[in-house]
C-alpha cells in the first residue's frame, strides 16, 4: 500500500445573497455662525492689528568641500612662508640643529647662556623645517654664541635672504 494523502470532499458552501448597492446622497456638514461680539469688546476670533515682525533665518556659511583620494594622507598648510631647499641644505641644517641641541643641553649647568641658546635652537629648527629664513647674521651669531660647527654649517648652506 502506498501512503498517499486522501482528499476529503469539501461540503458545498451556500452562496451569499447579493444585495444591490444604492447610491447615497453626499453628506454636507452643517455650518454654524459665530456669535456676535459684545459691545465695546474686540472680537476674540478676529486677529488683532499687531506690528508685523518678520524673522529672517540666518544664512549658514558654506562648508568647504574637501576632495581627497581614498587612503591618502591629508594635506596640511603651513602658517607662513616655506623656503625651498635641496637635500644637501636639509642635511646641513639638520646637523646644525642637532649640534645646537647638544650644546644647549651641555650648557644647561650654566643657566645664563640658556637665555639665548634656547631661542637660537628653536630658530634653527625653523630653518631646518623651512619656515624660517637662513641668513648670514644668524649663521654668524650661531658661530659665536652657540656652536662653532653649527655656525659654519649654516654659513655654508644656501641663504634665503
Amino acid at each position: 500500500m502506498t501512503d498517499q494523502p486522501q482528499e476529503t470532499p469539501q461540503p458545498a458552501q451556500p452562496a451569499e445573497p447579493v444585495v444591490p448597492v444604492q447610491p447615497q446622497a453626499q453628506y454636507t456638514p452643517p455650518t454654524y455662525a459665530a456669535p456676535a461680539p459684545a459691545q465695546g469688546q474686540p472680537d476674540a476670533c478676529q486677529p488683532q492689528a499687531a506690528p508685523q515682525q518678520t524673522y529672517q533665518q540666518p544664512q549658514a556659511a558654506p562648508q568647504p568641500v574637501y576632495v581627497q583620494q581614498p587612503y591618502s594622507a591629508p594635506v596640511y598648510t603651513t602658517a607662513g612662508t616655506v623656503y625651498a631647499m635641496t637635500d644637501t641644505d636639509r642635511t646641513l641644517r639638520l646637523i646644525a640643529f642637532i649640534l645646537n641641541l647638544i650644546t644647549t643641553v651641555a650648557c644647561a649647568i650654566l643657566i645664563f647662556p640658556l637665555a639665548w641658546m634656547i631661542p637660537m635652537t628653536v630658530h634653527s629648527w625653523g630653518i631646518y623645517k623651512g619656515t624660517k629664513a637662513n641668513t648670514v647674521a644668524f649663521g654668524v651669531c650661531t658661530l659665536i654664541f652657540l656652536d662653532f660647527i653649527s655656525g659654519i654649517l649654516l654659513l655654508v648652506s644656501n641663504k634665503e635672504a
